[in-house]
């Protein structure tokens, strides 16, 4: 069976999906100039470009910043986990630590993001130091989390700092495997 179809209706559609076409463009085009970056393409890649720029940049940056105490490191890890900022936690690891963890926050938390809502990390204890060498240090943890109803449970975690590039950062971390959604981390993995 074949189909028959008049040549004004052929240049009827033709017309009409070069018209579409054009508007697009258009929409694009105007979307562009008038910065509108939901409505043009350009604009979106141009602000993905941007962000994918910027944050390359950032975590170069990380490289030539740190601590200059072990319990700091400590500490800002910390920090990390009770405001779930992985870009805090990453910021005081070491650099095969963080080709580790990036990987893992990829798949599991590409926003870093890490943690849920409840319960939350609310605080932390060191319940012991451990000094191996001048340039290594392992510190064990408590960490404790809660809910709106109350204390939800407590969780250790050991974390070896040593001295690197000029600054304390964190080398290894072992840890109760439930804490891992609260660290975007399993070193299991």
């Amino acid at each position: 069976m074949k189909i028959m179809v008049s040549k004004k209706v052929k240049h009827l559609s033709l017309l009409f999906i070069c018209l579409f076409i054009s508007g697009l463009i258009l929409l694009n085009v105007m979307g562009y100039f008038l910065d509108l970056e939901y409505v043009s393409v350009i604009a979106a890649m141009e602000e993905i470009n941007k962000y994918e720029i910027r944050s390359r940049f950032l975590m170069q940056a990380m490289d030539e910043i740190g601590v200059c105490t072990p319990e700091k490191a400590v500490e800002v890890w910390a920090k990390g986990l009770i405001t779930r900022n992985a870009a805090m936690q990453y910021s005081v690891m070491s650099g095969k630590l963080k080709e580790e963890y990036e990987k893992q926050l990829d798949e599991n938390f590409p926003n870093w993001v890490t943690g849920v809502s409840s319960p939350w990390v609310e605080n932390y204890e060191i319940t012991k130091t451990e000094r191996t060498d001048e340039n290594t240090y392992i510190f064990h943890l408590r960490i404790f989390t809660k809910t709106s109803a109350g204390p939800a449970g407590e969780y250790k975690a050991t974390l070896t700092v040593g001295y690197e590039n000029g600054f304390w950062r964190i080398t290894k971390i072992s840890a109760d495997k439930e804490l891992s959604v609260y660290t975007g981390f399993d070193p299991e993995n």
